[in-house]
């Protein structure tokens, strides 16, 4: 039987302790352990938010096909920091070729739900976190600046459970996921440069970092507009 309670208190408590996971993850890897403590520690979070959503992860119950694919692909990201930069460049854009699928299986097969829309969402932020770390430790990598588009999204949730503005489901957009695609590709194109042209790569890179910061006031400036409807 289909266990029809909402996700989201469930959905709002595991996002608050996986931001502060992250976050406390991200300073003891800039601090110098290795980028793949990063992964443990997202397993098992994520591995956290499977379980206490069981039952309800589509309208249905079951797990579905969209889901086991954003697995894939969180699993995928997990091998990243043991490989060399031109080869994680590769692995890493065929990763984010592959963000979407899900979401196109989910409405082929009639799966789609809260649970994977925010499953998906949480990957893409640990992905965009996973590589700005690495990138930070890459030798010659860029400052420590590179790690602020990593965290973002782990503030901003932090400030929204803390703020509680009017609209507290924050709003999608078309430009925020253009933007989160571009960051992406830089990041990635930074990897694919080093060492001889990631100068430029950077540069993009901090172009793209400025235009996220951005997309996120503008979702804080649009949840304060008023009360969600």
């Amino acid at each position: 039987m289909t266990d029809r309670r909402s996700l989201q208190p469930a959905l709002s408590r595991w996002n608050a302790a996986h931001a502060v996971t992250m976050i406390m993850v991200a300073m003891v890897v800039a601090a110098g352990l290795p980028p793949w403590l990063a992964c443990v520690a997202g397993a098992l979070s994520f591995a956290v938010l499977v379980w206490c959503c069981r039952g309800r992860w589509t309208p249905g119950g079951r797990f579905g096909p969209a889901n086991a694919i954003t697995m894939a692909r969180l699993y995928g990201m997990f091998a990243l920091p043991f490989m060399p930069p031109l080869p994680l460049a590769v692995a890493g854009t065929i990763l984010l070729a592959l963000d979407g699928v899900d979401g196109w299986v989910a409405r082929r097969t009639g799966t789609s739900g809260e649970f994977g829309a925010f499953l998906d969402q949480e990957c893409d932020a640990f992905f965009l976190l996973l590589l700005c770390l690495m990138l930070y430790r890459l030798p010659g990598g860029p400052g420590a600046w590179i790690l602020l588009p990593g965290l973002l999204r782990y503030l901003f949730v932090l400030f929204v459970g803390i703020a509680k503005p009017p609209r507290r489901k924050e709003p999608r957009s078309r430009h925020a996921i253009v933007i989160f695609v571009v960051m992406m590709a830089t990041l990635l194109l930074c990897f694919a440069a080093h060492p001889d042209r990631l100068d430029t790569a950077v540069a993009l890179a901090a172009v793209a970092s400025l235009a996220l910061a951005w997309s996120f006031g503008d979702s804080l400036h649009r949840m304060y507009r008023g009360p969600a409807p």
